[in-house]
């Protein structure tokens, strides 16, 4: 039985120190915008070797499953997911547009501009269109990217 244990403990040290350290590339650019726009309040994300899930690690090394986050902390952690996945797309594919619909309304306003600084980033690998109908969204994105054509949309008449 002792045996057994310790060898037990030693594949799930190992098996954390690879999770850790091997990611793929995908959720290792995910992690750093993750902890970028959550202000270091998390280190990153970690997918676990063989299961389908993303798990937040808070700066403290605390581990939270996506039902433990906040509406707003899901949504950037999903947010950075696609952020890594574009990024990866970009460098081995071609480079596809990006398109966000509103996708910061439930982020607080220094998450969001922070957000809004890192997706200003894709616009040196992609055409990035943004939707949204908050004036300070807006007003990030265009401190982000000071040469980006805003573009307002008229109401349709009769609506």
């Amino acid at each position: 039985w002792s045996r057994y244990s310790l060898a037990l403990y030693m594949l799930r040290i190992a098996r954390n120190h690879h999770e850790r350290e091997r990611q793929p590339q995908v959720v290792q650019t995910a992690s750093e915008f993750f902890r970028e726009i959550t202000g270091d309040r998390y280190a990153g994300l970690r997918a676990p070797a063989g299961e389908s899930l993303i798990i937040a690690v808070t700066a403290s090394g605390e581990e939270r499953q996506v039902a433990q986050l906040s509406r707003g902390t899901r949504e950037q952690m999903y947010l950075s997911l696609r952020f890594g996945l574009v990024r990866e797309l970009s460098q081995h594919m071609a480079s596809l547009p990006v398109i966000i619909d509103d996708a910061l309304v439930n982020s607080d306003p220094s998450r969001a501009r922070v957000a809004a600084e890192g997706l200003g980033k894709l616009v040196n690998t992609n055409q990035v269109l943004v939707f949204t109908c908050h004036p300070i969204l807006v007003q990030h994105f265009k401190e982000a990217c000071p040469d980006a054509e805003i573009q307002a949309l008229e109401p349709i008449q009769g609506s």
